[in-house]
């Protein structure tokens, strides 16, 4: 009775140590990419200057919000944005587009300007039309926090 089982666990034992790692590489395989870009933190030049400011932006939550721009490189905005209160969503990144939102979802065509912390300078394209927006999404809840329209700058 007992050589029966020890056949089969030897055999068990054998089988999941071919598929165990297959799993595992598989499983590596499929991640997805990060959502996090490596690049640091913009830091904004000596050249640099402030060109707007507003506390009335956003739409939800009070966020002091500076707008600096570059007489080096004059295609680069920066923006850094101050929250009054601590927001209280978790996981919140910062996105750029020129699309509306719609709802609680983020559109496809926006561009992720990275983890959102406050007082960090974010590197902004120019907007190509006449308003462009900045959203803050919390990635844990998967909802459209909040929402700042911004006026062509240049």
């Amino acid at each position: 009775m007992i050589q029966p089982l020890r056949t089969v666990h030897r055999r068990t034992f054998v089988a999941l140590a071919v598929v165990l790692p297959i799993i595992l590489a598989v499983g590596f395989g499929a991640r997805r990419p990060r959502l996090y870009p490596s690049a640091r933190a913009a830091e904004i030049s000596a050249s640099a200057h402030l060109q707007k400011t507003s506390a009335t932006l956003w739409r939800k939550y009070p966020t002091q919000t500076a707008f600096y721009g570059d007489s080096n490189s004059p295609s680069q905005i920066y923006v850094v944005l101050t929250a009054a209160p601590e927001l209280g969503e978790p996981d919140l990144l910062l996105y750029w587009t020129n699309h509306e939102v719609q709802g609680e979802t983020l559109p496809a065509e926006a561009r992720l300007l990275g983890p959102f912390v406050s007082g960090r300078a974010f590197a902004l394209s120019q907007n190509t039309g006449q308003t462009s927006l900045l959203v803050l999404y919390s990635l844990a809840h998967q909802v459209v926090v909040d929402t700042a329209n911004v006026e062509r700058l240049r």
